[in-house]
Order: C-alpha cells, then structure tokens, then sequence
C-alpha cells in the first residue's frame, strides 16, 4: 500500500465513525504521515516559544503566527518585529505551545494549528488532543500612497548627550512595507549593519552606539523598496547616504519632541512625500520674493575680517529668511541654491571680486553636494576648493572667480 492509499484509507476511517477521541486519534496518525513524507510542513516555532535570531543578536517571544513561514517575534525591548522561522533558535517553549500547518485550498485564509503529532505507538488520547482550527488572515495594509522614512537617534540618558549612549531606530511610518537594508560606508565600499522588512507605521533598533563609537564623522547608506501585500501603487526606490555628525549628537537642541518616541530624539527625515508635494507648490517667484524680502532687510552681524577683493556669504537658512519654521528640508535647500546661484553671478559680474567663500555648514552634506554640481556641470572654467579649516572648518566652499 503506497503512502496516498494509506491516507485515503485513514479518511474513510474518519468519516465512518462518530466524532470522538478514535476520531482525533485518527487524525493524529494522519498529521504522522503528512509530515513524515512532506505532505504538510510543520513550524518549529508556536505562540508563546523563547527564540534567538539566528542571522543577528537577541531574542525575544514568540507572540502570533503571521504566515506559513513567519512569525512575529516580541523583542526584550518590547518591540514586535516579524521573522522568517527558518532564522529562528528555539530555546524553550512557551505553556501554550502550537505548531502552524499549510493549509490546502478549501481552507480559504484559515491555518490549522495543533500540537505535534505523536506516533500511533506511542500516543495517549487525552482530554485536549483535537486539533484547533483558528482563523488567521493576514491584515490588508493601510490605504494611501504615502511613503515616510526616518533615522533617530535616542539618547539612553538625556542629561549625558556628551557621554551617554544611543540608540539608532529605523522608523517607516509609511502606508506601505519597506524592505530595506542599512550600511556604513567604509574606504569606497560599504559595511552591513542592519537589513530586513519593516511594516507599515513601525520602528526598529539598528544599533545602540557606545560614547567612543560617536566621536567621528560617518555616512550610514540607506537602500529601500516599497510593498504591500494588496493592490498598490509603485514607488520609486530609496537611495540615500546620511552623513551622521557627532557634534550634533551632542547638542540638546538637536534632540526634539516627536511621534515616534515618548523622550526627545535626534529624527533625521530620508524620504517624505508630503514634504515633496509641498515643493512642488512653491514656485520660482515664491523663493526670490523670499529672497528680496530678506536682503531688503538684513540682520546686523559681526562680520569675519576678510580680503577687500573676496566675498563672503553665509547660506544658513537663518541668514536667507527670518521664519524658516514651517518650510520643509526640500523648501531650504531650493532657497540656499537660489541664493548660492544669485550671488556667483553677481560675484562673476563684478570687477572687484577675485574670490568668494560660501559658507554652507556641514549638515547632512546635501547642500555642499547640490553646490560641487552647479559648479562642475554649470561652471566649469571656475576652480574651487574647501575655504580655510581654521575658520570654516569643513563648512565653507572658496571659488576663484579670476
């Protein structure tokens, strides 16, 4: 008798008594063959089961069974992430443990959980032996086409932001699934650090940085594509590299109220598509109104002493405009590039000036990217380099004009 006549002559078995303990035993010698020849694949991991990632460090609870393949997993920082079983440790179980089995096509979106079947040898039939049939539908991703993807750093102590340590999170608080990947660059190649799939609205710890780990500069890259498990409307990938300044780190008014954490947070925005539909408003006479309106009106400062035949321009956000407060990062930078192109071609005009320093802070590292290009694609016969460390540190661009 091969393995499927032995199955149907189980099944007939079932049919042709009542439902009663023989019947649930039946049933447990058919789960036996199902698995032994790879009918069904059973999960090694149930509800309520002590785990350890295999691919990172840390564990956590097994808290629901997601599909045929995942679970989520509750962190020891409280945090509930889902997890391939395949990647997972068991290293205890929980009181309650079940075992997810695939179901067929009559099925329709329900999975069939029981305990592990015991051989027919060896098994006893006991009071609560059946098999449980629970409805476990995956939840339809949010509605909408927003796409929002932020670093933070959240320090552990917020009186020690010089000394203490931090912690980096992952934020997606899009409407759609991110799968994304997380690395540091290193020599012209980069560094893995963290990768994986991050649902709708949630967070995820990358990495908690000791004191001595922040003392340097350092870019972190950002890979990302957006998913939903229904009909939806594609996105383009993410491609960004975040220059991380420790000085930052270190300021208290780097570190704001936010939506994502009950303390103050370093938040660092990747991609936002309300703030670019609100780019998209602002139109060109917009920014040189803006513009007009502050160099009709300039704050008095203390100028650095510098050379009659150079000119100096600051293009901090606070020096272009007096209320920045409710422009977004795309709205500055358009305001800084339309600043930085006005005064070079007032500077190339000019018979007097030999050279200019533009001072653009360090930041992210976005403006002084947007400048390089405007001079190496729009001035080309104009040679530049970084202005003097002594003064500016890394925060200044010096072009020679003649």
């Amino acid at each position: 008798m091969d393995v499927l006549e032995m199955l149907i002559c189980h099944l007939n078995i079932i049919k042709s008594i009542k439902p009663n303990k023989i019947n649930y035993f039946c049933i447990n010698i058919l789960f036996d063959y199902l698995i032994d020849y790879q009918y069904i694949d059973v999960m090694k991991c149930g509800i309520g089961d002590k785990v350890r990632f295999l691919n990172d460090v840390g564990g956590g609870t097994v808290t629901k069974i997601i599909n045929k393949t995942t679970v989520a997993v509750q962190t020891d920082d409280g945090f509930e992430i889902p997890a391939l079983d395949s990647e997972l440790v068991l290293i205890g179980q929980g009181d309650e443990k079940l075992k997810a089995i695939i179901p067929d096509k009559e099925t329709s979106g329900t999975k069939t959980i029981s305990k592990k079947p015991v051989s027919a040898a060896n098994a006893d039939i006991k009071k609560h032996s059946e098999p449980v049939v629970v409805s476990h539908k995956e939840e339809t991703d949010p509605q909408g086409n927003t796409v929002a993807l932020y670093l933070a750093f959240v320090p552990e102590d917020s009186t020690k932001l010089g000394t203490g340590n931090k912690s980096l999170y992952f934020i997606n608080d899009s409407d759609y699934r991110v799968f994304y990947s997380l690395s540091v660059w290193n020599l012209g190649s980069v560094t893995p650090i963290k990768s994986g799939i991050l649902l709708p609205d949630s967070k995820e710890l990358v990495k908690t940085y000791g004191n001595n780990e922040l003392n340097n500069q350092f870019v972190i890259n950002i890979q990302s594509i957006f998913f939903k498990n229904s009909k939806y409307v594609i996105q383009q990938p993410e491609y960004s590299d975040i220059t991380i300044n420790p000085i930052k780190l270190c300021k208290d008014n780097s570190f704001i109220e936010n939506d994502f954490f009950e303390q103050n947070a370093y938040i660092i925005s990747i991609a936002d598509s309300k703030q670019e539909e609100l780019l998209k408003q602002i139109t060109n006479e917009a920014i040189s109104n803006s513009i007009k309106l502050k160099d009709s009106a300039p704050k008095p400062k203390v100028q650095k002493e510098v050379k009659l035949d150079t000119e100096e321009i600051d293009l901090h956000i606070e020096e272009l405009v007096d209320n920045h407060q409710n422009l977004s990062n795309g709205e500055i930078i358009q305001l800084q590039i339309a600043r930085f192109e006005t005064a070079l071609e007032g500077g190339i005009r000019s018979n007097g000036t030999k050279k200019m320093i533009f001072i653009h802070g360090l930041g992210n590292g976005k403006l002084k990217f947007e400048i390089k290009k405007i001079l190496d694609t729009k001035y080309t016969k104009l040679k530049y380099q970084d202005a003097s460390f002594k003064e500016y540190g890394y925060g200044a661009t010096l072009i020679y004009i003649r």
